[in-house]
């Protein structure tokens, strides 16, 4: 049986996710023969009887290089070598990087990774959407009690939530400053904010919000269960490839007030998302070749947006439950990620 192969890097949280939910698809869909690489090791015996390999890595040529050639001699070598990536913002070019563009192509996880893309001169053969389980996610709302009780929060609280990283393109400054105007106008609603100890700097004077350090290191049921301490999930970033803990938090059954842009506008819809006007884009590259497109909106606009969701939630509950637990259902990795299975049956990128 041919062997597939699943690579990404042993450094990324949420890369990881997407590489072991797509292994779990294959697997649900009578492919055993599947194993996880979390290495850019060259090294052809790592390869001998891999036939078909899936690599799970952001597109920034400055770094990734070691992944994009293992992908380049998979192919070299007659072997399905597919390269499943995202990207937030412009790319680019360095030097030496025309193999890069010429001998590769590639699978975006959102319609605005592949404008990125195309932009740069890369050959874009599918867009496949990040997928979650939402049934998992749904299943761990009994976890919530039991979180508010450890947070100190009561049954009662409105909490507004954000997950993220601390890196500058999150938005945590903003976001803090969202947090004192929420608190000036309604201090009846609570924050909590999943980061680590960059992001923690952020707060430091900021009340009314509980911050947690632990990013990255609580357990996936843990995490799951966070978003259904929520009663509305903020996604603050001002720059993302895709936007996994939105999708993750509609699966919850939570809708999510963010800046209008892509991608965060291909994941949620109207129903399902209260929106926040994008007054300024402004390109910023901290490492690496990607100059990060930052979408600036006001932080007064998104602390009137939070205080406008909250009454909207608290009249329609369980209404706007159902929408997003079905707008979920439209990313669910059993749906997108069959579309690698089906082409491993059917002969790779030739398969539509």
């Amino acid at each position: 049986m041919k062997e597939v192969a699943v690579i990404t890097s042993d450094r990324s949280v949420s890369l990881q996710r997407v590489a072991n939910d797509i292994i779990k698809v294959f697997r649900e869909n009578g492919v055993r023969n599947v194993k996880l690489i979390l290495s850019a090791n060259a090294d052809p015996r790592l390869y001998k009887d891999v036939n078909y390999a899936i690599t799970v890595m952001t597109f920034d040529p400055a770094w990734v290089k070691p992944y994009l050639f293992i992908a380049r001699m998979l192919r070299t070598m007659g072997r399905t070598s597919l390269f499943y990536t995202t990207t937030e913002g412009r790319i680019r070019r360095v030097h030496g990087d025309i193999w890069i563009y010429r001998d590769l192509s590639y699978i975006a996880n959102s319609e605005y990774t592949k404008e990125k893309l195309i932009e740069a001169g890369a050959k874009v053969d599918k867009v496949v959407y990040h997928g979650v389980n939402v049934d998992s996610i749904k299943s761990f709302s009994w976890k919530a009690r039991s979180l508010r009780e450890k947070l100190g929060l009561s049954k009662d609280d409105f909490v507004v939530g954000y997950i993220a990283g601390g890196y500058m393109r999150k938005g945590h400054d903003i976001f803090a400053e969202v947090i004192r105007l929420v608190q000036q106008k309604d201090p009846s609603i609570k924050f909590v904010v999943l980061t680590d100890n960059r992001g923690v700097n952020n707060y430091k004077d900021v009340e009314n919000a509980i911050i947690l350090p632990d990013f990255g290191k609580l357990t996936l049921d843990t995490v799951y269960g966070l978003y259904h301490v929520f009663d509305l999930y903020a996604q603050a970033s001002l720059s993302e490839g895709f936007g996994l803990p939105c999708l993750e938090a509609l699966s919850a059954g939570k809708p999510v007030v963010h800046a209008d842009y892509k991608p965060l506008s291909e994941i949620t819809t109207k129903d399902t998302s209260f929106r926040v006007k994008v007054y300024d884009v402004v390109y910023k590259r901290e490492l690496g070749s990607i100059e990060y497109e930052l979408h600036y909106y006001d932080p007064n606009e998104f602390a009137e947006m939070i205080i406008y969701a909250k009454d909207q939630v608290l009249r329609n509950r369980d209404e706007l439950r159902v929408k997003c637990i079905e707008r979920a259902r439209m990313f669910d990795a059993r749906k997108t990620y069959k579309v690698f299975v089906d082409m491993y049956y059917h002969g790779g990128l030739d398969y539509d």
